[in-house]
């Protein structure tokens, strides 16, 4: 299972290499779960345990790893550990009553992430949604707006080959700037937006 880290770790460490590569929105491969005794799960069904708590820590490995050796560890494999997060009251959350703190491994699943955390890596295959954020009101109906030409730009850059790239929903004109498919008169250069239309899941 592929991860990624949403939060940097082990800033105290003085080996740099490590401080370097296990940092917020690096991707890494999850060789296993090291359970907590405190949560020992519960059998729902023959394929699912569920834990009431998070685990006592995962074994990550990537390109970027495979010269650490840590004692009693695979070779090329760090340890990532739950940390704790304190959520306080704010007045964007009038739903929340009370300061909590919330204790969870500071990583995603990786099957989905922003540009941002792509930026830089090149891949195979990818499947984009080329929208906007937030949404607007055209002709009483809320649409998507436009995608930020930076974000268009990171996405469509990430993959080697256009028949790599899929697109979750249909290619709008009104998405693509000049430069980047479309002319200021919207002609489509070279037909590259009908080409990635045709891809769409």
């Amino acid at each position: 299972m592929s991860v990624v880290v949403n939060q940097n770790t082990h800033q105290g460490l003085k080996h740099s290499e490590l401080q370097l590569k296990l940092v917020n929105g690096a991707s890494y491969e999850v060789l296993d779960v090291v359970l907590d005794k405190a949560y020992p799960g519960h059998r729902i069904n023959a394929d699912t345990i569920l834990h009431f708590g998070p685990p006592a820590g995962i074994l990550l490995a990537a390109e970027s790893t495979r010269d650490f050796h840590f004692v009693g560890m695979p070779a090329g494999a760090i340890l990532l550990t739950p940390i704790s997060t304190r959520i306080e009251c704010l007045r964007k959350r009038p739903w929340q009553k009370t300061n909590v703190t919330r204790r969870g491994l500071p990583c995603a699943a990786a099957f989905a992430c922003t540009d941002y955390k792509v930026q830089s890596r090149t891949l195979d295959r990818v499947a984009l949604e080329l929208r906007g954020t937030r949404t607007t009101t055209i002709d009483g109906q809320a649409v998507p707006t436009q995608c930020d030409p930076y974000s268009l730009y990171v996405q469509l850059s990430r993959c080697r080959s256009l028949d790599g790239i899929m697109l979750i929903s249909k290619a709008r004109e009104r998405d693509f700037r000049r430069g980047v498919g479309v002319t200021e008169r919207g002609d489509d250069q070279g037909g590259g937006i009908a080409r990635l239309d045709r891809k769409m899941i």
